[in-house]
């Protein structure tokens, strides 16, 4: 079988002269270069000065096809900051706030560098150094130059496969890569430093505070809230829009982030200072386009909006920032006062966000559950609450250095309380499946233990998720009908994971009923159990 491929001499004929028996010129004689490489499917054709390069690529590119691994350097060889303006920057689809900062940083400090005109398979350790210190010479400070640098990555990482083979910014050593500020832990406000901020607002503002602090909403969320959304008899907040400006020039309403609305705890505290804001000023109407995916497709909204400037206008984040929250910082001595001319020092881990990181530490310490601090803060999963918030947690292996202990020697700790009733005679509650559940499939049939947590606030439905381990990420979740009682919502997931185990020719051989672990108080509010999955004929 013939290999793919071959090279042909575009100096001299194919075939010899009948007459003279040698090969003859052709046109191009020294007027291109002399062999090319063609046929190989899939790979454009290719001319080298000399055979030995010829046969030299042609292997490697046979090879490399075979491996579905070939890369044109031909392709790579575009100009990075062409690239990026050609081809990846016209193709992104980011939200309109996001894609003018996100525009601006890469079009102005890696486009118009001397990276952006490198280019890209040739681009290595020793290039991103100099843009480094190019960008270090504009007085960037490390934080930005990291962000940029993840922006530079997501560029190269879009063309492996297609212009080049590697991402140079994954590959690079470890000295090049930018050290950035480092990752700090989330820090909350202690009482004395809220109480002290919230003061020196003026009292037109305060209320931002108390939505961030008292409900944990994105300045954004708090600056398109609408009374409308307050459910005094569920006691909850429904968060349906936030306030954004596209240019910082044109505000728009858009869903919450991650174009989803979420209900929120309403705690009486909260209600309280709702009602003496409204009184003392009046919810203003808004109507401005809406952006993205809800308000049933139409162009525009309006709005109730609670928070508004004092010339009763929708309120800007920056001006916000410099005229109400840096002030209030300062006044509470928590940065240095302005100098007349001069700007405020930075103070951005200060800014609204620590008033979401007082809420989530005031929950956490508490002792709500991940999954419904997860659900009120809008996070897109409970693992990226953990990640942000769990040294929050400070009772974190308290109740295990006693569980033992306890269980052996129950004499020794608490008293013992009631064993919490057998699921199985309990009688479930109506439930709906928000999401489907889908652990990876199961290694040769072995058992297989999930681990199942409810929640609920405001008296409302229990949030039911499982998960394959204590502290994993729930594979999938149900909602049931209110309850006060936890072992129904436990019942409500049992019938639910037989299901599901059914399906996959498994049953559950085991059902524990946690609850009893559950502190009294919080028993209306949280639900512990876990269930063993067998092989179907391994079920007694």
């Amino acid at each position: 079988m013939a290999t793919s491929g071959w090279i042909e001499d575009r100096w001299l004929t194919k075939r010899p002269n009948p007459e003279t028996g040698k090969r003859e010129r052709t046109a191009l004689y020294k007027k291109c270069l002399r062999y090319r490489v063609a046929g190989i499917p899939g790979v454009r054709k290719r001319s080298f000065a000399t055979l030995d390069e010829a046969k030299e690529w042609k292997t490697k590119a046979i090879l490399t096809t075979k491996k579905k691994e070939f890369i044109d350097d031909r392709d790579g060889a575009i100009l990075l900051g062409d690239y990026i303006r050609d081809e990846w920057w016209p193709k992104r689809t980011d939200p309109v706030n996001t894609a003018t900062t996100m525009r601006s940083k890469i079009f102005n400090h890696i486009v118009d560098t001397s990276l952006g005109r490198t280019p890209m398979n040739v681009i290595g350790d020793t290039h991103l150094m100099e843009w480094k210190r190019e960008l270090a010479g504009r007085g960037l400070a490390a934080s930005t130059l990291e962000v940029i640098w993840n922006h530079l990555s997501s560029v190269f990482k879009s063309a492996v496969g297609k212009r080049i083979a590697k991402n140079p910014c994954r590959e690079a050593d470890k000295g090049v890569r930018p050290a950035g500020a480092g990752h700090t832990k989330a820090r909350a406000w202690s009482r004395a430093e809220a109480e002290a901020i919230r003061a020196a607002m003026p009292s037109r503002y305060q209320i931002v505070a108390d939505l961030g602090m008292r409900a944990g909403m994105r300045q954004a969320e708090t600056f398109g809230f609408s009374p409308d959304d307050i459910d005094r008899d569920l006691m909850v907040l429904h968060l349906r829009r936030q306030l954004l400006w596209e240019n910082s020039t044109r505000p728009y309403f858009k869903l919450p982030k991650g174009d989803k609305e979420r209900d929120i705890p309403l705690s009486p505290g909260l209600l309280k200072q709702l009602d003496e804001y409204l009184v003392a000023y009046p919810p203003v109407v808004v109507t401005l386009p809406w952006k993205g995916p809800g308000n049933h497709n139409r162009p525009n909204a309006t709005v109730q909006v609670l928070a508004t400037s004092a010339h009763r206008n929708r309120i800007h984040p920056s001006t916000f920032n410099q005229r109400v929250m840096k002030p209030a910082l300062a006044a509470a001595g928590l940065i240095a006062p302005r100098e007349d001319g001069a700007s405020w020092e930075p103070s951005r881990e200060m800014m609204h966000h620590r008033w979401r990181h007082t809420y989530a530490s005031v929950q956490l310490g508490a002792g709500e559950d991940v999954i419904s601090i997860s659900h009120w803060m809008g996070h897109a999963s409970p693992d990226i609450t953990l990640k942000i918030y769990a040294h929050f947690m400070p009772d974190r292996g308290m109740r295990g250095r006693t569980a033992v202990d306890n269980w052996l020697d129950p004499g020794a700790g608490a008293a013992v309380r009631p064993a919490a009733p057998d699921l199985w005679a309990v009688e479930p509650l109506a439930f709906t499946e928000s999401t489907s559940m889908s652990p990876p499939a199961k290694r040769n049939l072995e058992s297989v233990e999930v681990y199942v947590q409810g929640a609920r606030y405001a008296r409302g439905p229990w949030t039911v998720g499982a998960m394959l381990t204590a502290a994993g990420l729930p594979e999938g979740e149900i909602r049931t009908e209110p309850d006060d009682n936890p072992d129904r919502a436990l019942a409500s997931a049992l019938v639910w994971v037989k299901e599901y185990a059914a399906v996959h020719g498994m049953a559950v051989r085991r059902a524990e009923n946690l609850n009893d672990q559950v502190a009294d108080p919080l028993r209306p509010f949280q639900a512990l159990g876990r269930f063993l999955l067998v092989p179907h004929e391994g079920v007694m």
